[in-house]
């Protein structure tokens, strides 16, 4: 068995988020309340399936450049001041999609 987090694991780690963040957001969705947005996707693209679509690549995208950026951070700086192991993509692509989900949750 491979010791270390895998790709497996980070796909596993992603659903489980989206899963609890959808029970929490479903859970604590006020039914009377009237809310217009004024984003400018709402405002370009009415059909639901597009924009989940849409926001769900961009969601994809951007943990994907905020893992990689966190990966060099901690290869080139990190791992040399602080006299620390290299990491690789998926354990940057873990600590970083843990840490900001817990720090905005």
């Amino acid at each position: 068995m491979e010791k270390g987090i895998t790709i497996h694991f980070n796909i596993l780690a992603t659903i489980a988020l989206w899963t609890i963040s959808l029970v929490f957001a479903l859970t604590n969705f006020e039914v009377g309340s009237t809310y217009e947005s004024k984003a400018l996707i709402d405002t370009y693209i009415d059909s639901l399936i597009v924009k989940m679509t849409l926001l769900l690549a961009t969601w994809i995208a951007s943990a994907l450049v905020l893992s990689k950026l966190f990966n060099e951070i901690w290869n080139r700086l990190l791992s040399d001041i602080f006299n620390v192991r290299q990491i690789n993509f998926s354990e940057s692509y873990a600590f970083s999609i843990l840490m900001t989900w817990a720090l905005l949750s």
